[in-house]
């Protein structure tokens, strides 16, 4: 599901923020508060109080509350933070063996209860690594990036593409990219079925990442390794066998190289911020297997949980080799998503916690109403009728600090919002696209096939309605640059309250084969609703 992409155009979003309006100019700023959770920490075991330790550095940094939570109990832990002052920003401390997709699935889910709207209520992190002194270590590389902020304007990407032998792209970033302060390079690494010299180019190729302050991976994978051949090899059920612990990662053949975890521990990243796509790749060690990773995992029974060796990890060998952040999914998503955080984070200038919250948000936004996950619960999984593309995006988390800020707010010129005021507390909101290709062109996260093209807005609402608003009222419509009509739908229009500031969400709807990639104009008609 992490496929390549092509270089992406960001949302169209809060270029109020990058040039404000006069109606903006008295916004309030954005509050932080900020919470650090300790993860069943609490025993005597050495290794707790080690990483409980760290936890009481963060807090004191911070200067916030330390919080002991068992790991289990979700309404336990919507109580204490409740008892916190309704934290903004919560930094979860947690033992590598502790930490899986289950865990995050059940905190997403508490953090959406705290306030009375549908989106998530706090950004969060999870801080963790091999070991305590490793742990350590990437708590001191955060403190330096809060102190001095990125090393470099370096960033480069890596991802592997089927159908052509590997090479490099000099100076291949996007325009937005570019307009941040940006550059670097592109690296390519074909499939072996392709580029059987894949290996060597990728020996010579790592090196170079010592380079980068930004780091981006994408291409298919599980949580030891990215893939290195085609994952159609996953449709292949000649080849694939029944599962085995001892047989996890077996290529007697070669003919599933990947990149492992022991390649890229051995890089030296200095202090970067570590985007990937790949599958599973944020894993640390239990790993619940699912058919996108049948080929080098083996064939199990739905709900089957491996437990992956900490070494094997491809998550944990990141931040050994001095990542301070890691974005990446910990189960199947889909790579595109890694194009919408970069731009997201680039146009809003947002903490890495409101980047994933971003994400969060679309699924949110999309599930129109609670969100359907399917659980762990005694062991077993529950199906509560999981959207796949919604679960995926669910599975994205960040490791690393929340409030990391490292990106400045970059005006898009290829994307136009301007908000004209009517009378009454209506305005609307007109948005300009250029023709090319969008990040969230594409309503990944959305069930209406017949309408998945989406132009989604999301625009600082502090002074542009009555404090006593709780919701809104819109229409929308939209024509190409030519000026023929578009078949626009609303898709939603949320009013949002976080972290001391009010923003609007809107999307408008269409006919992939009508709207994508179009040059085109969109206008939202808004008003306060009538209670």
């Amino acid at each position: 599901m992490a496929a390549m992409h092509r270089a992406a155009v960001p949302l169209v979003a809060l270029l109020l923020v990058a040039a404000p309006s006069p109606q903006e100019q008295a916004a309030p700023a954005r509050e932080q508060r900020v919470a650090v959770v300790r993860i069943a920490l609490a025993a005597v075991d050495p290794i707790d109080t080690e990483f409980g330790a760290v936890a009481v550095k963060a807090a004191a940094f911070h200067g916030a509350k330390v919080i002991d939570w068992d790991g289990r109990d979700a309404k336990a832990l919507r109580a204490l933070l409740a008892d916190a002052n309704a934290p903004t920003d919560i930094l979860f401390f947690v033992r590598p063996e502790r930490f899986h997709m289950m865990l995050h699935r059940s905190i997403l889910l508490s953090l959406c209860d705290l306030d009375g709207d549908a989106l998530l209520d706090a950004t969060f992190g999870y801080l963790t690594a091999r070991d305590a002194k490793a742990l350590d270590g990437l708590w001191q590389r955060t403190e330096a990036l809060h102190r001095d902020g990125l090393r470099s304007g370096v960033w480069h990407s890596a991802g592997v593409t089927t159908g052509m032998r590997s090479t490099t792209y000099r100076g291949h970033r996007s325009e937005l990219e570019k307009a941040a302060g940006f550059a670097g390079d592109s690296f390519y690494f074909g499939c072996v079925e392709k580029d059987p010299d894949v290996r060597t180019f990728v020996a010579a190729t790592l090196p170079r990442l010592a380079e980068a302050s930004v780091l981006t991976f994408s291409g298919n994978g599980d949580p030891q390794g990215i893939w290195l051949f085609e994952g159609k090899r996953n449709l292949k059920r000649e080849l694939h066998w029944d599962y085995e612990p001892q047989r996890v990662g077996s290529d007697p053949d070669g003919a599933m190289p990947r990149v492992l975890a022991d390649q890229v521990r051995a890089q030296a990243l200095a202090g970067a911020i570590v985007w990937s796509g790949t599958c599973h790749s944020a894993a640390t060690h239990d790993v619940w297997l699912e058919g996108d990773i049948v080929s080098t995992f083996g064939k199990a029974p739905h709900g089957t949980v491996h437990e992956l060796p900490l070494e094997q990890s491809l998550g944990l060998a990141f931040l050994d080799a001095g990542a301070t952040a890691l974005l990446a999914p910990v189960g199947p998503n889909h790579g595109l998503a890694v194009l919408r955080e970069t731009s997201f984070a680039l146009q809003h200038g947002a903490s890495l916690g409101e980047i994933l919250k971003s994400t969060y948000d679309d699924v949110l936004l999309a599930a129109k109403g609670p969100l359907r996950l399917d659980l762990a619960v005694d062991g077993v999984i529950v199906k509560n009728g999981e959207h796949v593309m919604q679960g995926g995006g669910a599975n994205r988390v960040l490791l690393g600090d929340p409030t990391l800020r490292p990106f400045r707010a970059t005006v898009d010129a290829r994307e136009t919002i301007r908000v004209e005021p009517a009378t009454g507390g209506a305005f609307t909101v007109h948005v300009e696209w250029a023709a090319g290709f969008h990040a969230r062109g594409w309503d990944m996260f959305g069930t209406d096939k017949q309408r998945g093209a989406s132009v989604p807005v999301r625009i600082a609402a502090d002074t542009l309605l009555p404090a006593s608003c709780a919701s809104v009222r819109a229409t929308v419509r939209g024509s190409l640059a030519t000026g023929e009509e578009l078949p626009l739908v609303l898709g939603h229009a949320v009013l949002e309250t976080f972290a001391g500031r009010r923003w609007l969400h809107l999307q408008a709807n269409g006919p992939r084969d009508v709207v994508e990639s179009k040059a085109l104009r969109v206008a939202f008609e808004v008003a306060p609703a009538k209670n």
